[in-house]
């Protein structure tokens, strides 16, 4: 719990914290085999972010573009069972891609690192296995936008419990550090990635005509978005009861509520200890 906490940073807010905290060592506690696998990562890799099916990888060109460029790729994986699909079906909307090799994924806009952008790497975590990506784009800071692309994962993923919640971590994380608004930009033309805003709880703004060129074709962009105040109010306990199931949903936010009335009334306390203070430091002027 406390290693998990002290992982979050402390510019995110203390219920994002302490929740997170609880769903992680209840990952890491189940026996003493999870335990040290867990103990191990945090030494490792103490910046990742870790959820119950997977966690996120900070993407790095060594470590991730061979894994990935093999579930994008199209042809049947080397290990396991899945079978050969057309690779389109994965960048056809991209303005890159597909690859041709690894080394070609890996000078793509996909590994390029900027101020205004973040990827990581989506891992599964029980057999360890890269599944895809995420990324963000379009950073800004100063008014707290951000914008998050669309997963990048191989057909059989779209729509999984791992797609869902890799998308939830970074929301997640990302209105924890104060931001109010993520969007989410995609082609009116795909049918499949228009299913994955309703999932997460976003809400369509409007479609832009002709916004981009994409592989010389004309896009015309649909404009979601998802605001702080739509997380707090309801999708992030929807999202969490379809990830944990719906007893583990009430107790989490039992938990919350119970943690910010102990914060309410420390503060409370507080106020008025240092009112007392004031008030004992003016009768000893009096006196003296």
């Amino acid at each position: 719990y406390a290693r998990s906490y002290a992982s979050c940073g402390f510019d995110t807010t203390l219920s994002y914290r302490r929740s997170y905290a609880r769903m992680y060592e209840a990952m890491a506690c189940r026996n003493h085999k999870t335990e040290g696998k867990y103990s191990r990562l945090f030494e490792e890799r103490p910046e990742d972010i870790v959820g119950k099916l997977v966690r996120l990888e900070p993407l790095d060109v060594v470590r991730h573009k061979d894994a990935l460029h093999e579930v994008t790729c199209g042809e049947a994986e080397s290990h396991g069972d899945s079978r050969a699909f057309d690779a389109n079906e994965v960048w056809g909307f991209w303005n890159h891609g597909p690859f041709k090799n690894s080394d070609e994924l890996a000078t793509s806009p996909v590994f390029s690192k900027s101020e205004t952008s973040a990827a990581f790497c989506i891992v599964q975590i029980d057999t360890e296995k890269v599944i895809g990506a995420i990324l963000l784009s379009n950073d800004d800071p100063q008014n707290l936008k951000v914008q998050l692309e669309p997963p990048i994962v191989k057909p059989t993923t779209q729509g999984s419990a791992e797609q869902i919640e890799a998308c939830f971590l970074v929301l997640d994380k990302l209105f924890a550090l104060g931001y109010r608004r993520v969007q989410l930009s995609l082609d009116s033309q795909d049918a499949v990635g228009k299913k994955l805003p309703g999932r997460l709880g976003f809400t369509l703004e409007g479609m832009l005509l002709k916004d981009m060129i994409v592989k010389d074709a004309n896009r015309d962009s649909l404009v979601y978005a998802l605001l702080n105040s739509d997380w707090n109010k309801g999708a992030r306990a929807a999202l969490f009861k379809n990830l944990h199931g719906a007893k583990m949903q009430k107790l989490d936010a039992r938990n919350i509520a119970k943690e910010e009335e102990k914060d309410e009334q420390k503060r409370v306390i507080k106020i008025q200890r240092g009112a007392d203070a004031e008030t004992k430091d003016e009768d000893n002027k009096k006196n003296k």
